[in-house]
């Protein structure tokens, strides 16, 4: 398994190296003010100055990496506009697992005939922010563009670790009119502990 994505577990590595750096360029400017007291008045503050705002500049950079999920209880459920081959990110946290990313892809270069089961593969990831191990069990409904349902897949519960990231890829097979006509997706989230 790779290291995490920073996206999915907040900010990443670089942005605690670049708050580094600035801390270390604010700490060697005190330090130039302290043991320079000969030197005129006005340049230690514009020094403080220069350095008070990449600290602001630089923490604001950080607070706008930093996704939004929204909070919701388990059971999550909602209705997403979406079309087969395609991301989905939900953004949502249930019960501490953040729910990044969801799609149903074929296999690269299918054609998906009407009249046939085609195999696609169900991916959910998910980040899980509690010390504890949590089981996820993901349920979707396909839906068409007016939100008939066409098709339901249970994918099989799945645990992640605590403060770990985990990807699920799970096989099933639909029929090619499903996937053809699927505009919208309904779905069901549950975790638990």
């Amino acid at each position: 398994m790779t290291d995490p994505d920073p996206e999915l577990v907040g900010r990443g590595a670089w942005m605690r190296c670049g708050l580094f750096c600035v801390g270390s360029r604010v700490y060697n400017l005190l330090e130039g003010i302290l043991t320079r007291r000969g030197r005129k008045k006005a340049m230690p503050f514009r020094k403080i100055v220069i350095a008070v705002t990449w600290v602001l500049v630089f923490s604001g950079m950080a607070a706008a990496q930093e996704p939004e999920f929204t909070p919701a209880e388990s059971p999550f459920q909602d209705e997403f506009e979406y079309r087969v081959d395609t991301d989905l990110r939900p953004r949502v946290e249930v019960d501490g697992v953040r729910w990044v990313r969801f799609g149903v892809h074929t296999k690269e270069g299918q054609e998906i005939v009407a009249d046939e089961e085609i195999p696609v593969t169900v991916e959910v990831d998910v980040v899980n922010q509690s010390p504890d191990t949590a089981r996820v069990l993901v349920i979707v409904l396909f839906e068409d563009a007016q939100g008939a349902p066409l098709d339901r897949i249970e994918c099989k519960q799945f645990k992640v670790s605590g403060e770990r990231s985990k990807e699920s890829d799970q096989k099933f097979k639909l029929a090619g009119r499903v996937l053809l006509d699927t505009r919208k997706v309904y779905l069901y989230c549950e975790v638990e502990r």
